[in-house]
């Protein structure tokens, strides 16, 4: 009997495991499903293989449209996405990798790529990569440089106005 209820014991200790377990991989696929960065999956053949709703919305795609298909296929910068997975393949972790990917609607996302790569037996699984869109301060970049631009512009042109000035000066005395 003895034994009988260490068998029970042993049973009903496991199945407490193994709900804790079963409970830990629903809030992590929770997680990474609904995190608040673009995150996806690529296979050593560059097939994206998973993609979150973030990077989906991010690039106006569908998963039908966007998993399955070849990550080159969404780069704007084909020797871009050759280095990324020539460095992948080679055992790089990428951070803060500069790319450019094309959305659905053609318009260019400037992003900071965070990518390594999962090995099992030495074998390429799949990367983890992280996407960051900094378009919006690539763009507030730009316009910075403009101003700044019309700014020396405007200094050029007011020198050169005082030097008149100040040679007219010269003349008249």
């Amino acid at each position: 009997m003895d034994e009988l209820k260490n068998v029970k014991l042993e049973l009903s200790i496991s199945k407490k495991k193994e709900l804790v377990l079963q409970h830990r991989v629903e809030e992590l696929n929770d997680f990474i499903e609904n995190a608040a960065l673009p995150l996806h999956w690529v296979n050593g053949s560059g097939i994206i293989i998973w993609a979150n709703q973030v990077e989906l919305d991010m690039l106006g795609f569908s998963k039908e449209e966007y998993i399955g298909r070849h990550i080159s296929n969404f780069h704007a910068d084909k020797n871009a996405i050759e280095d990324i997975l020539t460095r992948l393949v080679n055992k790089e972790t990428l951070v803060n990798y500069p790319a450019r990917l094309r959305t659905k609607n053609g318009e260019i996302k400037h992003v900071l790529i965070n990518s390594n790569v999962l090995w099992k037996d030495n074998k390429f699984v799949h990367t983890r990569c992280f996407t960051r869109d900094i378009s919006e301060l690539k763009q507030i970049e730009a316009e910075k440089a403009e101003k700044i631009s019309v700014l020396e512009n405007e200094n050029k042109r007011l020198q050169l106005e005082n030097e008149k000035l100040k040679n007219r000066l010269r003349e008249q005395n």
